[in-house]
């Protein structure tokens, strides 16, 4: 069994007061069972000031987790926020992993996680995963190569951000220290209840016009229908202009064919070859659709939804939301947030915006696929 408590400040100039006021919530003295982890979600700043590592330094467990551009816990909601949800159980271990993002890293990853599994006597039930946000690196790549090292281990989480324009500042976050080109893991021991759920683009607003992958090159999307890509969405109605203004433009659904439920992927921009770089995976032989522009309504409609079938008092849920919905919001930027607030129905909770959510899906045969999405809110219950 897990139990969870949850603490929250906004002291990001005095760092005594910020670790006296964390403190005060959680009451560790008391209501701490024999092991526990911290998730924290923060404003960036928080490390600069120094009351990220304070606060860490004070608590009695490891705390993992991610800068962000806007955090929510006991239905406080803020930019400038720290939040943190604290795991604690007689029954479940958390260890923190820490693992350079190198040009090596997939033998860097297999390496480390490797050393992890053989000085356990049991595999972990899940991987709470943190992705640094870098150019040379992707999140999916990140993922397929952690989940070739473990065979298979579900991987929930997010890839930081932060809230400047250019996500300079965006850290994961490992015992107080801020990483920008590492990957932050916690591993999940014993037999926990855990339950995962997605919100995307509703069905309704997917175009019914389905084409074919027939190149690709990991998250690069090189020929659909047998053209080269960026000429197919030309002949579609976008231009090259619009696909390389980024997120938000243009939205691709992938069906990967296998019973698994759709994923929608980002695009970044395209090459000069024709080349469409994407957020994720774009699998050859897979069904690529294409999506409505997101709206307001689309956001808080699917959150709603989705988070009701897994509320439950007394429960952990950790939350986290692509950065997309957060700018579809526009000036009405908490307003996703405070939908969460409305729905959890008492279960403690962290949400926080990210540059990549992470969260397996069942395929056809109910056998959990650890994918890496984009315009998609994940939530992880944990009891």
């Amino acid at each position: 069994m897990i139990k969870s408590l949850t603490a929250t400040t906004r002291e990001i100039d005095d760092p005594q007061a910020a670790v006296t006021e964390i403190l005060a919530m959680l009451a560790p003295e008391k209501n701490l069972l024999q092991n526990s982890v911290g998730i924290i979600s923060c404003f960036s700043e928080f490390e600069d000031t120094g009351a990220l590592k304070a606060i860490c330094d004070a608590l009695p467990f490891p705390c993992v987790g991610t800068t962000t551009c806007l955090c929510s816990a006991r239905n406080e909601i803020d930019e400038v926020l720290f939040a943190m949800i604290v795991l604690t159980s007689n029954d479940c271990e958390f260890k923190p992993l820490m693992i350079p993002i190198t040009e090596q890293y997939e033998q860097v990853i297999h390496a480390s996680i490797n050393d992890m599994l053989e000085q356990t006597a049991e595999k972990p039930a899940l991987f709470l995963s943190y992705f640094p946000l870098m150019n040379t690196v992707s999140g999916d790549m990140i993922l397929s190569a952690i989940d070739n090292a473990t065979g298979g281990i579900p991987l929930f989480g997010m890839t930081t951000v932060d809230h400047t324009a250019d996500y300079s500042s965006a850290k994961t976050i490992c015992n107080g220290d801020g990483y920008s080109e590492t990957a932050v893991l916690c591993a999940v021991f014993g037999s926990p209840k855990v339950e995962f759920g997605i919100a995307s683009i509703d069905d309704s607003n997917i175009r019914k016009q389905k084409a074919i992958i027939t190149e690709s090159n990991g998250n690069t999307l090189i020929g659909v229908n047998g053209k080269l890509a960026i000429e197919y969405l030309e002949e579609i109605g976008y231009t090259r202009e619009e696909v390389c203004s980024g997120l938000g433009v243009v939205p691709l659904v992938i069906d990967y064919m296998d019973g698994t439920k759709s994923v929608v992927r980002a695009v970044f921009t395209h090459t000069p070859e024709g080349h469409v770089v994407c957020g994720g995976e774009m699998p050859v032989n897979a069904t690529l659709g294409l999506a409505k522009h997101m709206e307001k309504s689309d956001v808080l409609k699917t959150t709603g939804v989705t988070l009701r079938t897994l509320a439950e008092k007394g429960s952990a849920i950790l939350s986290y939301s692509c950065i997309a919905r957060y700018l579809v919001l526009g000036m009405d930027n908490t307003a996703e947030a405070e939908t969460l607030i409305e729905t959890a129905d008492g279960a403690n909770y962290v949400f926080s915006y990210s540059g990549g959510e992470i969260c397996p899906l069942p395929d056809a045969n109910g056998k959990l696929k650890n994918i890496f999405h984009n315009y998609t809110i994940v939530f992880c219950r944990l009891s």
